[in-house]
């Protein structure tokens, strides 16, 4: 019962017939019920007067079409409205489930999708990986060419990874230059395989920075823990153990990959 209300919202037009046709009701209901009602009770007099039941029906007529005019002029007027209220709530809606800078899902639409994803697979038994991921040294980044070259290898990072994943998979911006990605398939060997080509891809990804007036090229390298889901896990679990792949591949020495089952 609470998508009805953002339905309606997202359909201007829907919700404007949908006030037309309730204020429609609502108007003619009683001026037809008190007319029959009328109707009846002069037909009940042996002396009935036929130029009172014609007159009563003009007046009858009248508020009909009244009532008609004022039902499709509240449904323009909500249906505008809904038209100004669309725009903003899906404004908010795009802030409540994406990140600002990358475009992708934010940490919690991410938690929402995954916790659908291992629903289904407990159905249909296939594999469920949790991949997590950062820039390798992005604080000294941020130190020596500053935020917008920060912000820059950010933007970098996800437009790339989107690239390489597939629209099956979902990838998320978790925080600063953290990222996730779930992967779901068939194929035990799928994120392995996924891990590979996004580390050799890195191995090759620059971005163009002026320090001192003097053009460099700047790589970004990341590290990568990742997990599979197994029987009882929920997201929690999963989260610790890709975190904690992704700490030694950190002590591993960076730009490498580490499982953890």
């Amino acid at each position: 019962m609470k998508r009805i209300p953002r339905i309606l919202l997202k359909k201007p037009i829907l919700l404007g017939s949908i006030t037309f046709v309730v204020n429609l009701v609502i108007s003619m209901s009683p001026v037809l019920y008190l007319h029959g009602k009328h109707v009846a009770h002069y037909k009940s007099i042996p002396s009935f007067n036929t130029q009172l039941l014609i007159e009563e029906q003009d007046i009858v007529y009248s508020a009909l079409f009244y009532s008609f005019i004022f039902a499709f002029i509240i449904s323009i007027l909500i249906t505008f409205l809904a038209f100004f209220l669309k725009k903003s709530y899906l404004e908010v809606e795009n802030l409540s489930h994406f990140d600002g800078l990358t475009g992708l899902y934010n940490r919690l639409m991410f938690m929402s999708v995954f916790q659908k994803e291992i629903q289904k697979v407990k159905r249909n038994r296939d594999y469920l990986f949790l991949v997590i991921l950062d820039i390798d040294d992005f604080k000294p980044i941020n130190d020596t060419y500053g935020h917008l070259i920060g912000d820059e290898a950010i933007k970098i990072t996800a437009s790339t990874l989107q690239q390489l994943l597939r629209a099956s998979e979902s990838i998320a911006r978790f925080g600063g230059d953290e990222f996730i990605i779930s992967i779901v398939d068939q194929d035990k060997n799928a994120a392995s395989t996924i891990v590979n080509r996004i580390l050799n891809e890195f191995n090759n990804k620059t971005i163009p920075v002026s320090r001192n007036h003097d053009q460099q090229e700047l790589q970004i390298n990341l590290s990568i823990g990742y997990t599979l889901y197994r029987n009882d896990d929920d997201f929690k679990t999963m989260l610790q153990r890709a975190d904690q792949a992704l700490y030694i591949s950190k002590e591993a020495g960076k730009n490498t990959a580490t499982f953890l089952a």
